[in-house]
């Protein structure tokens, strides 16, 4: 996984060593490797489909998931309930929580339905987090409600059984009978309904059950999950083909100081792609581009060497006064007019720019918030200050010390980027310059940096400074090639075979720092041979005569740890159109437990599941529940995660395109991005069970009737 842009990760552990990596036709391995376990060689081989057991396992909670910063509840009434739905919606407000009202606000007679499903859809469809629905008896409209995916709607008529309905049933409405409930008691379980949490542990799977044959009924499937003509129990043993014992085989090679730590543009990562490549072939995919296994990516490698400033008449060096991040793509800027901007922020009735344009000319802002939370805005600054005409974006920091520190290991290292124009439908924003200056800067600028800093915090009105910037970056570049892998397994069944399911891991990793090898057995060898099982249990059911109905692609991605680089390339130069690919399950990190699960293996992070489809997210939880039974952790998967996975790994690529992702993910871990991050300490149980469970995801997506609908509209970035 890609890193946050400006952190760096010093050494560790050193890696694996020693062995001599051999090639002989498809296969590789490792000579004399004495680190690895018994002391054994390590080839990678084809082997013979065999079967393994279920364990009988016991389904561990989940982490409750934030989806929302707030509450929206949608309520909605026959003729029966308007009173008590105005008291209801007057004591909502109270609570902060602004009900979408959904009707009737009369007595005249109306069909229940009607009002149920219209709040049903809000809830299914993700515009409220929860429903109340009102009539005389709750049946009628509990009824109807439950026809929709993905809708748990429960029956109360007190806060005991409304309280229970969150904590054992999940319940996303409540249905309240007008006839049989006082006004007091109503509010009552409307409070119970809201503040109750779901307890999950033994009640999660009784709730999945509920919603299996339900979301199976919805999206016209078999309840074989996969074609009909198939048993589960033979889907079983293609997942099971998934085996710890293959795993370690694969990374122990993979991640071997063989392949010099992987970094994009050398050749240990070169090696990593032919690695892959052979074993593609051998599980049985055909060649992807053109007839062959490699989409090309081209991609520079600059190296800086020299920036000067000059600033309000005044000369500024890097990185004593000035930082910047490697992807700014100004090298000369002549004199240039700067504006103060206060925050540089534009949200409700503040507009820090003004309604004046700034034709070109340097926004100056304050780095962080009004409110003091330390909250890194610089995104939507950026997206702000050009719509408002700047030209780049200059933002002073609360502690430019920690900043330089940063930025000056970032800069001396080389940076990595596409050689292409900017594409046309990049984040607003994305593409324009940005430039911190240190409080020697300011203080020139502004004197008294901290009382103007406080006077800021209410509205500013952007005002010119005085003097100009000008600026030259020099550096060194160097243009190359980077390759994507890419094999397909043709689906057998038109016009489903024109839609496709792609599987993606990024083989890459950082490469030698500081004279040390990082091996990246997680990050993201633990996805890349995952992945290549993945291939060989599909292409294994291809050649049993079950090949998936629809077509299914298999990427190992270049230069994800350069900035997500080769998924960015494949979105603007897609192999299969985006428009005919039905989801991207992205594997990244797999291998290892973090700090909230020391001793559980048995879960996953899931990211991004529901964000473009409810559909995606109800196929999910559904295969788990049938078949792995794992804890899906959905903790950051929230919209304000301060981490921002969800932006930093390959699948966004695909979900900015408009395609429904899923990012398997298990943390960070002590060796994140350091050499100790090797195939010695990764659990390969837990990377095969995660490993099936993508495989059953994917083979459902593959296979059933009617594609999952994109029905659901991402948060701005």
């Amino acid at each position: 996984m890609v890193g946050i842009s400006w952190t760096l990760f010093p050494g560790g552990e050193p890696g694996l060593s020693g062995g001599q990596l051999f090639r002989r036709g498809s296969e590789w391995g490792l000579e004399n490797k004495s680190k690895l376990r018994n002391g054994q060689n390590h080839r990678i081989h084809k082997r013979n489909l065999f079967e393994t057991s279920q364990r009988d396992f016991t389904l561990k909670a989940p982490v409750p998931v934030n989806y929302l910063a707030g509450m929206n509840v949608s309520i909605g009434c026959d003729h029966a309930g308007p009173a008590l739905k105005a008291k209801i919606a007057a004591f909502l407000e109270t609570r902060g929580i602004a009900p979408i009202n959904r009707g009737t606000d009369t007595e005249d007679r109306v069909d229940y339905p009607d009002h149920a499903h219209a709040v049903a859809e809000d809830v299914s469809s993700g515009a409220a987090t929860r429903g109340i629905l009102i009539c005389g008896s709750a049946n009628g409209v509990a009824m109807a409600a439950n026809k929709h995916a993905g809708i748990r709607a429960a029956i109360a008529w007190n806060r005991e059984l409304a309280a229970l309905a969150r904590s054992h049933n999940d319940a996303n409405i409540l249905c309240l009978p007008a006839r049989f409930i006082t006004e007091d008691e109503a509010l009552a379980s409307v409070a119970a309904f809201l503040d109750t949490s779901f307890e999950g542990g033994r009640h999660t799977e009784r709730v999945a059950k509920i919603a299996w044959t339900a979301c199976l009924w919805m999206l016209g499937v078999s309840l074989t999950f996969g074609q009909s003509q198939l048993e589960a129990e033979r889907v079983r043993g293609w997942a099971a083909t998934v085996t710890p014992a293959e795993l370690e085989t694969h990374l122990s090679v993979f991640a071997s100081d063989a392949f010099e730590g992987r970094e994009t543009g050398t050749p240990g990562a070169e090696k990593a792609s032919e690695f892959v490549r052979d074993a593609f072939a051998e599980a049985g995919l055909v060649p992807a581009v053109n007839g062959s296994w490699f989409q090309e990516v081209p991609m520079r490698t600059e190296r800086l060497v020299s920036a000067s400033f000059r600033i309000s008449g005044t000369a500024y060096a890097y990185p004593e006064d000035v930082v910047f991040p490697p992807s700014t793509e100004w090298e000369e800027c002549p004199e240039t007019d700067l504006v103060f901007a206060g925050f540089g922020l534009v949200e409700g009735k503040r507009n820090d720019f003004g309604s004046e344009p700034l034709r070109g000319r340097i926004a100056v802002v304050f780095g962080g918030s009004p409110d003091g939370k330390g909250e890194d805005r610089t995104m939507e600054k950026r997206k702000w200050a050009e719509a408002a005409g700047a030209r780049a974006l200059v933002v002073i920091p609360e502690n430019y010390g920690a900043l330089r520190g940063r930025f000056k290991a970032w800069g001396d290292r080389p940076a990595t980027r596409l050689v292409r124009d900017w594409p046309v439908d990049a984040e607003p924003g994305s593409a324009l310059p940005v430039f911190y200056v240190s409080e020697r800067v300011a203080e020139a600028w502004f004197g008294d940096v901290a009382a103007l800093r406080k006077a800021c915090k209410k509205r500013t009105k952007a005002v010119a400074l005085a003097g100009t910037w000008s600026h030259r970056i020099v550096r060194e570049t160097v243009e190359f090639t980077g390759r994507n892998v890419v094999g397909l397994l043709p689906g057998s069944e038109n016009p489903l075979s024109k839609e496709c399911v792609v599987l993606t891991a990024h083989y890459d990793h950082i490469g030698i720092v500081d004279g040390q090898i990082n091996n990246g057995a997680d990050d993201d060898g633990s996805g890349t041979v995952t992945l290549l099982e993945l291939a060989e249990a599909c292409a294994t059911a291809a050649r049993e005569g079950f090949a998936p109905r629809r077509s299914m692609l298999f990427m190992a991605v270049v230069g994800e740890e350069k900035g997500l680089l080769g998924s960015e390339w494949y979105s603007e130069h897609p192999v299969w159109p985006m428009d005919f690919t039905v989801a991207n399950l992205n594997i990244d990190m797999i291998g290892r437990t973090d700090a909230a699960h020391p001793d559980n293996e048995r879960y996953v992070y899931l990211i991004g599941s529901d964000r473009l489809s409810s559909e995606l997210h109800a196929v999910s939880e559904t295969v788990n529940a049938r078949f792995t039974r794992l804890a899906l952790d959905y903790t950051f998967n929230a919209e304000d995660d301060p981490n921002r996975f969800y932006y930093r790994s390959d699948h966004y690529n695909f979900a900015r395109k408009g395609v429904p992702v899923i990012f398997y993910f298990s943390g960070v871990h002590e060796d994140y991005h350091k050499p100790g991050d090797d195939a010695g300490k990764i659990r390969y149980g837990k990377m095969a069970e995660i490993g099936q469970l993508v495989f059953h995801t994917a083979w459902q997506l593959a296979n059933q009737d009617r594609r999952i609908k994109v029905d659901r509209t991402p948060a701005p970035e």
